[in-house]
């Protein structure tokens, strides 16, 4: 990903963590407490800001994290809600769809203001500052690239034990036969890493380029704003099937994975996800 603001680990993190159990409660809430600090630190780990754009980009962060909280994150408590709603009256493949129509809704609204505030910083940038980022991007992508060259089954038992671990933050401990099936289920999603890597790299590159040419703020901000909103266009054709491939995938899994937990492991779930919502509703209230 070229530019992070917030950091998108950060906004999927809040909705498909929560909806399809990828991560605990507490680390999400302790996540969100420290959100704006981790969003300029990765900001700055990426660029040689100097000083009035480090105080532009604080400024920046603060307003859009007080939007985050009074707008977005009530409708996180709802959708949580929903989710919770679901498993309680037993899930049906319908309402996985429904779901997941949902999340990529507020995902959506929630990186709208991306675009906007990207541009502020990023057209402030000198050539010797987006080369320094640019040679940053190539180091990490060069390390990413030998870390998915191991072999398939290497990639699918690091994917499996990342789902089996965070999934018993949500539902608890889970038996041996039932990580057994996960790991059944986990073999049927495709693994795109390397596609998603070619079209980061390909971003990457084209961004420093109108960085670099000084161009208009009307086509940076119509790049951000399809890099962020409307992905599919920049995916390879060969990516796009796949990554959509990957997406019907997953909701089947979702409703595969429902319906191997036992009634406990559900309602420790249930409790989770509304203790979740909760806390979202709280913290839409702070200031």
């Amino acid at each position: 990903m070229p530019f992070r603001f917030p950091s998108r680990w950060l906004v999927a993190g809040f909705l498909t963590a929560s909806a399809f159990g990828l991560n605990g409660c507490n680390k999400l809430r302790l996540g969100y407490e420290y959100a704006d600090w981790l969003v300029i630190y990765s900001v700055e780990d990426n660029f040689d800001l100097d000083k009035p754009q480090a105080i532009r980009l604080k400024e920046d962060v603060a307003a859009y994290f007080h939007w985050h909280r009074t707008q977005m994150m009530p409708a996180y408590s709802d959708f949580l809600t929903y989710i919770a709603d679901g498993v309680r009256d037993g899930l049906r493949p319908a309402e996985v769809d429904t779901g997941y129509a949902r999340y990529k809704s507020l995902y959506k609204r929630t990186m709208e203001p991306v675009a906007e505030k990207s541009v502020t910083l990023l057209e402030s940038l000198s050539p010797d500052q987006v080369d320094a980022w640019l040679d940053l991007q190539r180091r990490k992508n060069r390390k990413l690239r030998k870390e998915f060259s191991g072999s398939p089954e290497e990639r699918l038992e690091h994917r499996y034990n990342k789902i089996v671990d965070e999934m018993e933050d949500w539902t608890g401990r889970l038996s041996g036969e039932q990580k057994n099936k996960i790991k059944v289920l986990n073999a049927t999603l495709p693994w795109n890493g390397n596609l998603w890597l070619d079209m980061r790299e390909k971003v990457q590159d084209h961004l420093a380029e109108l960085l670099k040419k000084k161009a208009p703020l009307t086509e940076l901000r119509d790049y951000l704003k399809t890099y962020y909103l409307e992905t599919d266009a920049l995916r390879s054709p060969e990516y796009g099937v796949k990554y959509h491939a990957f997406e019907t995938r997953l909701r089947i899994l979702i409703y595969q994975v429902h319906n191997i937990l036992t009634v406990e492991q559900k309602m420790h779930f249930i409790q989770q996800v509304e203790k979740q919502a909760q806390d979202f509703r709280a913290l839409s209230k702070q200031e």
